[in-house]
């Protein structure tokens, strides 16, 4: 498929971020255009991965080229610890959001929390509003 590549920042829960990190992989809207998809299906996405591992995201901050299953970082191919081979890149939210390990995206009418929002995470997690926990 079409590789997309871009330059960003990413932030963790925990406080720190890193800068300038360069990514490769398919866009979402490549993704939904390959399975015959002229908008998404739904206003909401469950990404579900490896180990029963899930968190949710409006579907509008997975398309207009802000998401992407990525396969590369820095050049290489994205080492299994880091979620390789695929893991979801949203990188303007909080990192647990980039679920790592990614198989299936799931279209939803209705947000549902997470994995880590069940456990208290925000539903959304923006890091510029510091949206870490539930009621942030």
């Amino acid at each position: 498929m079409p590789q997309a590549e871009v330059k960003v920042d990413i932030h963790c829960v925990t406080t720190w971020s890193k800068l300038h990190t360069n990514w490769q992989g398919v866009t979402i809207d490549t993704l939904l255009e390959a399975a015959g998809l002229s908008e998404p299906p739904a206003p909401f996405a469950m990404i579900h991965c490896d180990g029963g591992y899930m968190t949710n995201l409006p579907v509008e901050d997975l398309v207009g080229g802000k998401g992407m299953i990525a396969t590369r970082y820095e050049g290489q191919p994205l080492a299994p610890e880091h979620g390789g081979p695929a893991r979801l890149l949203v990188p303007h939210l909080y990192f647990w959001k980039s679920a790592k390990w990614v198989r299936r995206l799931e279209f939803m009418d209705q947000d549902q929390p997470g994995f880590w929002e069940e456990l208290g995470y925000h539903m959304y997690g923006d890091p510029w509003r510091e949206q870490r926990y539930a009621g942030d």
